[in-house]
């Protein structure tokens, strides 16, 4: 985390105290300090064309710190550069590589990188949170849930927490982007490849299920 204190235009009244031109600003200075809570909202500020560069860059820097646009217009232009250069990981859109294993919220997290296990209920449901790009950066935590399991230390050993889906992703929405971006990219492309191989499969399900309907309905005919 890089801390500064910015120098404004003008004083600011808080509470009981006023603060004379100083304000403190807390700016992460990788994806691992960036709750992934709030990467919708910066990607869309960066991969928007339209925005004006230094517009752009005070929308980001508004969020990451926890303050208004309004004050972040109110910095001195020189110490406004200084938050810039601080924050260029986040406009060059660079990550971290994914991870096998985590921890988050007192349990171990391992990554299941098979998704050949999945089950056919599994795949459905992964094609609706990654039908569009808009899906899947508002579904990280979703994504990342179906393929993650908890443990925990038991007799010096870790053994496998009974957790459900919804509530995995509950821990996962507390995690930081450095963590949960880079697998939703890994998987996403695993499953991009995936999906003709998926087609097929729910096709030849969907035969056989009809199969067996035709089968028991000649039964009863007979």
């Amino acid at each position: 985390m890089l801390t500064l204190n910015i120098k404004q235009a003008d004083t600011h009244y808080y509470k009981t105290k006023v603060l004379l031109n100083i304000m403190t600003i807390t700016i992460p200075n990788t994806w691992h300090e960036i709750s992934i809570d709030k990467f919708p909202l910066i990607y869309d500020i960066v991969k928007d064309k339209d925005i004006d560069p230094i517009d752009r860059e005070i929308r980001v820097i508004s969020i990451i710190a926890d303050i208004p646009v309004a004050d972040v217009e109110k910095i001195r232009i020189d110490q406004l550069k200084e938050l810039i250069k601080s924050v260029n990981f986040i406009f060059q859109m660079e990550f971290p590589k994914a991870v096998e294993v985590f921890k988050h919220n007192g349990y171990r997290w391992i990554v299941n990188y098979d998704i050949s296990k999945l089950s056919a209920g599994d795949f459905i449901s992964l094609a609706k949170l990654t039908e569009s790009e808009e899906s899947i950066i508002s579904n990280l935590p979703q994504l990342v849930a179906m393929f993650v399991k908890p443990y925990k230390i038991s007799w010096l050993k870790y053994k496998e927490i009974e957790m459900d889906y919804i509530q995995k992703v509950e821990h996962i929405k507390s995690m930081n982007v450095g963590i949960v971006y880079p697998l939703c990219v890994f998987f996403c492309k695993v499953i991009e490849g995936l999906y003709p191989s998926i087609e097929d499969y729910l096709v030849s399900q969907m035969k056989e299920a009809r199969g067996l309907i035709q089968s028991e309905l000649n039964n009863k005919n007979t």
